[in-house]
Order: structure tokens, then C-alpha cells, then sequence
């Protein structure tokens, strides 16, 4: 058996070496099944097991730089608005100006919300792919190791009526 790789590895690449695995066994005459090497079988399901978890913690990365966006946008948006209240302060005295300031300060008030919820939203769409995608590889991969089972458990269904007949 060859030792389990630790390092990160593309599920879809260790989906690919499995059903290459699968695709080089040997077919049994007379029927459908294929005998295949089962410790390497074995060993890419473990390593599309240790896999999984780094897509899940790149998935929560993408989460958290969302967020990171997010609170800057939330705080170029106080900033903003400090700025604007600045402005409106030093312009008190000056009432035509005074009117102008706030409704410049809600109009960059407004626009940074905007701003906020349109960041917000395609990163929110963003991390949706990724989880959607992240959610077909598992559900592939499930499938695959699904089949290998089936097939593993039909072989030995098999090879248990042969040794009866004998």
C-alpha cells in the first residue's frame, strides 16, 4: 500500500485517478465486474477524505474575507459619515451651506450603504458558488466512493456463491 500524501490535493484530480483505477482493473469473464487493486482503491479515498477538509477551511476563508470586506466597507462608511458631520459642523453658521452639507452627507451616506449591501451581496454570491460547487464535488465523491462499495460488496457477493458451489 503507498503511503497516504498529507499535502492538499484537487478532489476532482483524485476523482479522475479513481475511476482511472476502476477503468485499469482487470474484467472478470462472463460478467460485469472488474477486479481492481483495492489498496490503492483505498488509499485515493483517503486522500479525497484529508481533501475535503481543505476545501471546507478555503470555503471559510472566502467566508471571512467577506466579512473582512464587509466591516470595511461598514467602517468606510462611519468614516463618511464622520466626515460629513465634520462638514456639516464647520458649516453651521452658513445656512444655505448647511442645508447643502446634509444633504450631501446623505447622499454619501446612501451611497455607501449602497455600496455595503452591493459588496455584500456579491460576496454572499460568491461564497454561494463556491459552497455549491464544494457540495457537487462531495456529493461526486460520494457517488464514486458509493459505486466502489457496491462493486466491492457484489464481488465479494459473488466470490462467496462461487465458493458455495464448490
Amino acid at each position: 500500500m503507498t503511503p497516504v500524501i498529507v499535502e492538499p490535493v484537487d478532489v476532482l484530480y483524485l476523482l479522475d485517478q479513481l475511476e482511472e483505477v476502476l477503468g485499469a482493473g482487470s474484467r472478470v469473464p462472463l460478467t460485469s465486474r472488474t477486479l481492481v487493486d483495492e489498496p490503492e482503491i483505498l488509499d485515493i479515498i483517503d486522500q479525497i477524505r484529508l481533501s475535503i477538509p481543505e476545501e471546507i477551511k478555503a470555503a471559510k476563508r472566502l467566508t471571512d474575507q467577506r466579512d473582512q470586506v464587509v466591516a470595511d466597507a461598514r467602517a468606510e462608511a462611519d468614516r463618511i459619515l464622520r466626515d460629513a458631520d465634520v462638514q456639516v459642523a464647520e458649516r453651521l453658521g452658513e445656512h444655505h451651506l448647511v442645508r447643502s452639507a446634509e444633504a450631501r452627507a446623505a447622499d454619501i451616506e446612501d451611497r455607501a450603504v449602497q455600496q455595503a449591501a452591493d459588496i455584500r451581496r456579491e460576496a454572499d454570491t460568491y461564497a454561494h458558488r463556491v459552497l455549491l460547487k464544494l457540495r457537487e464535488q462531495i456529493a461526486q465523491v460520494g457517488g464514486t466512493v458509493d459505486r466502489g462499495i457496491s462493486e466491492l460488496e457484489a464481488r465479494g457477493a459473488h466470490e462467496q456463491q462461487l465458493a458455495d458451489r464448490v
